[in-house]
């Protein structure tokens, strides 16, 4: 039977991270143990080092050219809405307490501030300038795109890696190209979560050190949205179930009976084992310390409230389980459908009606790939698929549970259902079409050009979609309005009044005035905006009691005080007009803003 050359074994060999000789792939010895045989070998381990390095650099490349472009440019607009109550939750991070997560329209707040003292850096280097929440989501985007990528070229080779960056910037290019600059917390923890599944993965065959890492991007994803609850539950379900098995692979081998995984590899000391779960576990604690600590020194703590509200269920259903499993459909037809250019409705509600057509290659592609692992015996592709069904199923509970609209934002993080079931197609068909041009061609020598061929198409394929999608979000221009001018506007008014020093700086209370508009929430929007740089300037704002929710105890518990009042509204005449101790101060747009003294007494 002909034995496959060195350029073929290449492309399917894992890249190896360690310096441990012993874990080297073995290298082709056809030639014996002769100086050339070795010193080709030794090439072969090099010229695959610098395709992975190459490929982990092609993972970055979005990244980096949308932050360079931040970084050059300077004119993002001023956070406002969810974004600039973040950017003041970040702000107090090290001058103030900041025990939970952003607030939920249910009345608590999500579990956790990781998060914003992940953001804390960014915005700290940047002196809290526009652009730092999106210099801060970009950068956790590009360390997550390559630790992925990473992680499937060292368990499947450069073949499977190459795939795995072609379906993240397709992915990337569906979703948006300004999604890597996503602060928000339904998003920003999506790329992270990817990553957290690709450890959880390599924990399960036999990296133990994937163990704690992996406590890192789920308890962000977990601690920014609680809708996160159940892919992370589901993943850790799989994940429990592969120890569990590594475990009594390990109890075999010491009996006698079987000391290797069906693949050949060894099961594994336990006692790294042990040391990666005490690892785990002290991680664990100490990310989630903040909402232990106001758990247990609130009454009620907010966690009881979170589990309140999911053990009483939803009260506003609006999806079925058919429906359901049609939004989870989507994701196995979404790639499908942006390749060939079909007609995908622009929808913000679930389900999105992605083609049939498309479903079905896509969950047809991924049925096939898991039986060709099964007759393989491939437990990398297995593993994989069992965790992108587990993220699958976490998506029909969770859209099913929906409590009011189903507004698609909300399980945004379904989106792995696609970019797992891809990757895991990745792994199991394409040695398959390696090993088919091998027995084709019939002979190792003939068989070595034609894979060449195919890897230098898909490395093509892959670096024209990376540039695309790279020079795309560079070029990315986030839509808002300017509330930077109506702020600056309200300050040069305090300082001719003289009311800058800080002797006489009054409360400024912020009030979001009513529209005629259809226009729920009035000028909320852009009147957080106005806060957040007013306290950028160093403003003693507050906000009336009623939105205490989303911004909290410390700007609203002083706003009957107010020594000023700001009034944030439409400038088109649709919100009523200054009260006749206050002026116009400033238009931006749609919006501008009143100001004055209020009577006393």
């Amino acid at each position: 039977m002909p034995q496959p050359t060195s350029e073929l074994a290449a492309a399917t060999t894992p890249i190896p991270v360690t310096s441990d000789p012993a874990s080297e792939p073995v290298a082709d010895d056809r030639h014996g143990d002769d100086g050339d045989g070795q010193g080709r070998g030794r090439k072969e381990r090099r010229v695959r080092r610098l395709a992975g390095a190459g490929l982990l650099l092609l993972a970055a490349l979005p990244a980096l050219f949308g932050l360079v472009a931040l970084l050059r440019d300077r004119d993002a607009p001023s956070p406002i809405g969810d974004y600039a109550v973040f950017a003041l939750v970040v702000d107090a991070i090290g001058r103030h307490e900041v025990l939970l997560g952003p607030f939920s329209r249910f009345g608590w707040f999500h579990p956790g501030p990781m998060a914003a003292y992940l953001m804390a850096a960014p915005y700290r280097l940047l002196d809290g300038a526009p652009e730092a929440l999106l210099v801060g989501a970009i950068v956790i985007g590009g360390i997550s795109c390559v630790a992925a990528v990473g992680l499937v070229l060292r368990r499947a080779g450069l073949l499977a890696a190459t795939s795995a960056v072609l379906v993240l910037c397709l992915t990337l290019r569906v979703l948006g190209v300004d999604f890597l600059t996503e602060a928000w917390n339904p998003y920003l923890p999506v790329l992270p979560l990817l990553a957290g599944v690709l450890l959880c993965w390599t924990a399960i065959r036999g990296d133990a050190w994937g163990l704690p890492l992996a406590v890192i991007p789920m308890s962000l994803a977990l601690q920014s949205h609680v809708g996160f609850l159940a892919p992370v539950g589901g993943v850790g379900a799989v994940l429990a179930l592969g120890l569990v098995v590594r475990a009594v692979r390990h109890r075999r081998g010491r009996s006698g009976r079987s000391a290797t995984a069906p693949d050949g590899r060894p099961v594994g000391r336990p006692v790294r084992w042990i040391v990666a779960t005490l690892a785990a576990v002290a991680l664990a604690v100490l990310l989630w310390l903040p909402p232990i600590i106001q758990q247990l020194t609130r009454d009620p703590g907010n966690m009881t409230e979170i589990l309140e509200y999911l053990r009483q269920g939803s009260t506003e259903r609006s999806m079925s389980f058919t429906d359901a499993l049609r939004a989870i459909g989507d994701e196995f037809g979404r790639l499908p459908a942006y390749v060939v250019g079909a007609d995908v409705p622009a929808r913000e509600y679930l389900p999105l009606l992605v083609p049939p057509a498309a479903i079905a290659v896509g969950l047809g592609s991924f049925l096939v790939a898991l039986a060709v692992g099964a007759r393989r015996r491939n437990e990398d592709v297995l593993w994989l698929g069992g965790l992108t069904v587990a993220v699958a199923a976490a998506g029909v509970a969770a859209i099913a549970r929906l409590d009011g609209p189903p507004y698609s934002y909300i399980t945004r993080w379904t989106v792995l259902v696609g970019i797992l079931a891809w990757t895991t197609v990745a792994l199991s068909l394409l040695p398959e079409v390696v090993a088919g041009l091998r027995r084709a061609l019939g002979g190792s020598q003939r068989a070595a050009r034609p894979v060449a061929v195919l890897a230098t198409a898909l490395a093509a394929v892959t670096t024209a979609v990376v540039l695309v999608t790279a020079v795309d979000t560079a070029r990315a221009k986030l839509p808002g309005p300017d509330v930077t001018v109506l702020a600056q506007a309200v300050v040069g008014d305090l300082e001719r009044l003289g009311l800058r020093t800080p002797a006489d700086a009054p409360v400024v209370r912020v009030d979001f005035t009513t529209t005629t508009r259809d226009e729920l929430m009035g000028t909320y929007m852009p009147g957080t905006g106005v806060v957040l740089q007013l306290a950028r300037e160093d403003v003693d704002v507050q906000v009336s009691p009623f939105w205490v929710l989303p911004f909290g105890e410390r700007y609203t518990d002083r706003a009957e005080d107010a020594g000023y009042i700001v009034t944030v509204a439409y400038s088109d005449g649709t919100s009523p007009p200054p009260e006749p101790w206050q002026r116009v101060l400033g238009v931006a747009g749609e919006f501008q803003v009143y100001g004055g003294i209020p009577p006393t007494g």
